[in-house]
């Protein structure tokens, strides 16, 4: 019979507000077959008349918790007060729930019982009906590692019967025990953890997503979670109260792009539906502060009126926020701002602008808040004699075809609808964020109004996106796989993670050899790493690389991308350098290497080739990936993804290896200017249309050359810096190049403003 075993954890003040809900509920609507273990810290249970039928344990108790809080006790959000609090750096707060996990799984791993699932819940969710067995069946997958819902994380499922899961969950406290967690760019346990579970995943982590509507059909949970704090029991009674503070602030790619807009047409008057925390109206007011002293803002938003029926109804993912927290967080902007003889005047509107909206004009609109087409739709015709209106939310296809539901495409059905009237012009703006359903979102540009000066290029002009393929055969790749896995005797292996740095070397012509040696100089221990194209040069300018990754399925004799005889690159060998060859290289390569060196280390490029043919059509199961059996992987292969060319691939393989900080030299992405005769050098496959070989793309309002390989690593550029999924910290080095001014904009996207500094003082 499978065992449930279910876990929380919480401190005097969940205790008081959220936990009671859930604990005096458990008398009712808790199936006595599901065992519950509630840990806590900071507080005593003494005074608290809490079901005995449920397990209680505190922190203390546990093995490394109370160390790591010692260690680690600066690292509370403040940097012992050196720093205005943060909680995504609060590692001693995210750490409980770590401790947590890791001591139960620890427990039921080493009981002589079935150990089965682990699951666990936060403290601050309310039941509203009995839950059972069955019901927590029906929503696992037996034969995944975990089970969790990607829109709500409240619930956290490990199958313990699987060895990837308990791999995971070691790894999960070693992060935080090892102090490596403090080498991350946030510090909370779902964010450490997603990134384990997309480095697992990538080695064959099999995870089933929960449907939230499935949930949501049988509605034996309602989630009551802290950052959504709207939630009201079947009386329709509130059950925990808005905070008096505000929610923190996010900084999506495309504000930027508001910023800019606001900058250039100087709006003196600002009118927003969705204001939520107010974060976005001071931005803006200081993007406007730039050209005038004077700024007029009318924001509208549910605020506390909001519910789960309206979060559902509008596709709202974010925490709601008490008006009267806004209206103090506006009014000590203004105050700050007078400070700076600036005027900040503003009004702020509660309820839903269905119902209280008015008709009204300003000189620019930002329609914000909710998604649906009704609510769109309403807040555009009330507003729409505005000089310009902005939408936000406006959403398309992924790489993986997902989009959010068509009901929650409100801003697209309205664009739709004003792109048939001549007089309004309608522009998709170009810079967009992921959609965690899946999908990407933009903001649209509009006006009807034609004395408007045009949009300026730097925010009209849209992105190349550049679809690479391999560059052989399928088959070709796979006949070399065959022969390398025969040949090559050390293949590549997770490391566990360390402090060393790693300085990747590219293959870019604007390389600077006197700050690359200069960076080795200031990290003495660091390890060079570099691509093929950089090898020679480094060894030229007397840097010896530590390693060379080469992914190349072409002979060695062939012309290299960059118009070079690969066994020229390859003429002078230094004996200390570690070669990571793919196994998709041509065995030609290796060979030639091989005869020079011994230092030899394979590695497996994920690559749709790779995929059996079927499996490739029907999409992928349980997240596993079938590789075809007659290429000879072993199973549970380390597969390297990441990329389009070797220098993208090298950050996967410099994970696996266990480093987390990376310097980038050569990732330039961009040439000279063409000749005359290269211009008309075209490219592209026999059955396509040819296209020209060296093209020009522009970035900050800065042009650069470049071809279709290079785009599709500098767009594989953009997403790391822009993602940094893999919790790694980088540093790039190089400028006036094409990765250069993206790294720029990964750097700003979250620095809308001139003035932010001064109002944070």
């Amino acid at each position: 019979m499978t065992q449930l075993n279910f876990i929380t954890s919480f401190n005097e003040d969940i205790l008081k507000q959220s936990a009671p809900y859930f604990l005096n509920l458990i008398k009712d609507k808790w199936d006595p077959d599901l065992k519950l273990t509630c840990y806590y810290h900071d507080c005593s249970l003494d005074s608290y008349s809490l079901p005995d039928t449920v397990t209680y344990k505190n922190l203390k108790d546990v093995e490394d918790h109370e160390l790591f809080i010692t260690t680690y006790a600066k690292h509370n959000g403040t940097e012992n007060n050196e720093i205005p609090y943060n909680r995504n750096l609060d590692a001693i707060k995210w750490s409980h729930k770590v401790f947590a996990i890791a001591d139960k799984a620890h427990e039921l791993i080493h009981n002589k019982d079935k150990a089965d699932w682990l699951i666990w819940i936060d403290a601050d969710i309310y039941l509203h009906k009995k839950i059972n067995k069955e019901y927590i069946l029906s929503v696992l997958n037996n034969e995944a590692d975990i089970c969790y819902m990607k829109t709500d994380p409240y619930f956290f499922a490990f199958n313990l019967n699987h060895q990837p899961t308990i791999d995971l969950l070691l790894d999960f406290k070693r992060v935080y025990v090892s102090g490596e967690v403090i080498n991350y760019r946030e510090w909370d346990d779902y964010f450490i953890l997603t990134r384990l579970l997309k480095l697992y995943e990538s080695h064959g982590l099999k995870i089933h997503y929960i449907n939230e509507n499935s949930l949501n059909k049988i509605t034996h949970f309602k989630n009551n979670y802290k950052k959504i704090m709207n939630i009201r029991d079947e009386k329709g009674e509130r059950l925990l109260k808005l905070s008096d503070k505000v929610t923190p602030d996010i900084a999506p790619a495309r504000y930027k792009q508001l910023a800019d807009l606001i900058r250039y047409y100087k709006p003196k008057s600002i009118i927003e539906t969705g204001t939520w925390n107010g974060g976005r109206a001071i931005e803006m007011a200081l993007a406007a502060f730039e050209n005038q002293d004077e700024i007029l803002y009318r924001g509208f938003d549910l605020f506390e009126e909001a519910s789960t029926e309206t979060d559902k109804e509008e596709f709202n993912v974010k925490a709601h926020n008490n008006k009267a927290a806004v209206l103090k967080r506006l009014r000590e902007f203004r105050a700050k701002m007078f400070e700076k003889n600036k005027v900040f005047t503003f009004s702020l509107s509660r309820g839903n602008t269905r119902k209280i909206l008015p008709n009204a004009t300003a000189d620019l609109v930002l329609i914000g808040g909710g998604n649906s087409y009704k609510t769109v739709l309403n807040d555009f015709n009330k507003l729409k004699k505005s000089k310009i209106i902005l939408f936000d939310h406006f959403f398309r296809k992924d790489e993986d075809d997902l989009i959010p539901l068509e009901k929650y495409q409100g801003v697209n059905k309205v664009i739709k609808k004003l792109n048939k009237i001549n007089k309004f012009k309608t522009v998709v703006l170009p810079s967009s964020d992921k959609v965690f359903e899946g999908g990407y979102t933009h903001l649209v540009f509009s006006t009807q109004d034609t004395s408007l000066p045009k949009l300026p290029p730097s925010v009209q002009s849209v992105p190349i996106h550049v679809n690479p393929r391999d560059c052989v055969p399928k088959d070709y790749i796979r006949n070399n796989i065959i022969s390398n896995v025969k040949t090559i005797n050390k293949w590549l292996d997770k490391c566990n993670g360390h402090n060393i740095t790693a300085i990747l070397v590219s293959g870019g012509p604007y390389l600077n050899i006197k700050e690359l040696k200069q960076t080795i100089k200031n990290n003495p221990n660091s390890k060079v790493i570099c691509v093929k194209h950089s090898y020679p040069t480094l060894l030229e300018n007397g840097i010896k690389p530590w390693g060379c990754v080469i992914l190349d399925p072409r002979p060695i004799t062939g012309e290299s991308t960059h118009g070079v005889i690969r066994t020229e690159l390859f003429k002078k060998i230094d004996p200390t350098t570690n070669f990571f060859i793919a196994s998709m290289t041509d065995p030609s390569v290796l060979e030639y290497i091989r005869k020079q060196t011994n230092k030899i280390c394979g590695w497996h490029a994920f690559t749709e080739s790779l995929r059996e043919e079927k499996e490739r059509n029907a999409g992928v199961k349980n997240n596993q990936v079938k590789i075809l059996e007659e290429l000879g992987l072993p199973e549970g292969a380390t597969l390297i993804v990441g990329g389009t060319c070797a220098a993208m691939r090298s950050i996967g393989i410099l994970h696996t290896l266990g480093f987390r900080n990376i310097h980038f030299f050569g990732f330039d992405c961009s040439m000279r200017e063409p000749s005359a005769k290269e211009k008309k050098k075209t490219t592209g496959a026999e059955d396509e249309k040819p296209q020209p070989k060296y093209f020009k793309v522009t970035v900050n309002d800065k042009t650069f050359w470049t071809t279709g390989e290079l785009l599709a690593m500098a767009q594989d550029c953009e997403r790391t810096f822009g993602e940094m999924q893999l919790g790694m910290n980088f540093e790039y080095h190089g400028k006036n190049t094409l990765v250069a001014e993206l790294w720029k904009i990964a750097q700003d996207k979250n620095n809308l403003l001139n003035f932010r500094k001064e109002y944070n003082d």
